[in-house]
């Protein structure tokens, strides 16, 4: 072998010793480093939170709004019993009276003047026949010492006796007919003074001084200090949703006041085409007659129902669900598929979403009535999240947490 082919060899052999020592090395430290290295963190994610809640046993009732008008609670118009002109008027309007205040004076002294010769005449006629039974007594009784005695026969003191109870007959009547005058005499006195039937509120007036006021003429109208009413009317429909004593509620200028149902027709106004009804208001004087007020009133109601709040109610497909949970452990949790767990934070549940079709009846706006579908024992989801669908998990805040939050 020469030296040259020698000297290949030996160089190929050092090579191959180096790649060997480089492979080792590389071994050695591959293994000293994952001897080493620290372990790697498991990644986690939070199941998404909601809030729940139980179907409760409520009432609920949907309100309608209408426009009524104000009206006083008794109207008295006020007449004269007699014609004459005016001569004082004593009120304006929105004046507060009493019973029997003077409201103005009629001159009727012609009346008075015609019922006073008739008084005069019927003391006169009355006058006259005390003096006629007078003068017949004591015709009478001379008569009837003549008969005792015989001097005069019975037919002569039947005559003078039948003179005596004419007279007295006579004097009956003529006082009656004095009693008649004088009570003409103290009416046309009273007329004078035209005076307010009841206590109230003068809401107009339409009287002047030195007009002729005819018993027809309207002088003033009166209110009663009873409470007042509200008129408005109703289609057939809603005529069923109201019963007297029932409640509702009258708005002006942002003020409340409850009132009453007092009247219902069951005749249709031929001016509206629709149901008249009244009721009572307590208002205390605060909204004047004649205005016009928004009036509420239940149209529709169910009561002692199962309910849920509205906002836990989902649409899909022309359909009604909701969202329910029933509690699993820690231990069930699912993996979620990407190399992370699930986790729930302390005090918290972890439970499964059910999708519960439901049949909804009615709704406030707060509370929908549920029919069927779910029942009290129920547990409803309130809060919406996109991870909501049949057997996603869930973690169910918990009732500290909520109330805490609520706070907040």
């Amino acid at each position: 072998m020469s030296k040259e082919n020698s000297g290949e060899k030996n160089t190929g052999r050092k090579v191959w010793r180096g790649l060997l020592v480089l492979c080792a090395l590389a071994l050695a430290g591959g293994a000293a480093y994952r001897l080493t290295r620290p372990e790697e963190a498991v990644e986690t994610t939070p199941l998404p939170t909601v809030s729940v809640t139980r179907p409760e046993i409520a009432s609920i009732g949907i309100e309608t709004s209408l426009i009524g008008q104000m009206v006083p609670g008794d109207l008295y118009y006020v007449t004269p019993k007699a014609a004459g002109e005016i001569r004082e008027i004593y009120v304006e309007q929105g004046d507060f009276v009493e019973e029997g205040d003077p409201i103005c004076e009629i001159d009727n002294q012609k009346q008075i003047d015609a019922a006073k010769i008739s008084l005069d005449s019927a003391q006169v006629s009355v006058d006259t026949y005390q003096d006629s039974v007078a003068t017949a007594k004591t015709n009478l009784d001379r008569m009837a010492a003549l008969l005792n005695t015989g001097d005069i026969s019975s037919q002569t003191y039947e005559q003078t006796k039948a003179a005596y109870d004419q007279a007295a007959a006579g004097l009956e009547g003529a006082k009656l007919q004095l009693e008649a005058a004088q009570l003409q005499y103290d009416t046309q006195v009273e007329y004078a003074t035209v005076t307010a039937p009841v206590s109230g509120k003068i809401e107009s007036e339409s009287m002047e001084i030195n007009a002729l006021a005819a018993q027809s003429t309207q002088l003033c109208v009166i209110s009663g200090d009873s409470a007042k009413k509200v008129q408005f009317g109703v289609t057939d429909r809603l005529l069923p949703a109201f019963s007297l004593g029932e409640t509702i509620r009258v708005e002006k200028q942002g003020e409340t006041y409850e009132g009453t149902i007092s009247s219902i027709s069951t005749m249709v106004s031929a001016a509206s085409g629709l149901y008249p009804l009244e009721a009572t208001v307590a208002d205390n004087g605060a909204i004047p007659a004649g205005a016009s007020v928004k009036v509420y009133f239940t149209s529709e109601k169910a009561e002692d129902v199962l309910t849920v709040p509205t906002d836990a109610i989902y649409y899909d497909g022309g359909k009604n669900y909701v969202y329910t949970v029933s509690e699993i452990s820690k231990e069930e949790l699912s993996d979620t598929g990407s190399g992370t767990v699930a986790t729930v934070m302390e005090g918290n549940t972890p439970a499964e979403v059910h999708k519960i079709e439901v049949e909804t009846g009615l709704s406030d706006g707060e509370r929908t009535e549920i029919r069927s579908g779910i029942s009290q024992e129920d547990t409803v989801i309130l809060t919406w999240t996109n991870q909501l669908y049949e057997g996603a998990q869930v973690q169910v805040l918990s009732a500290g947490a909520e109330s805490e939050a609520s706070e907040e």
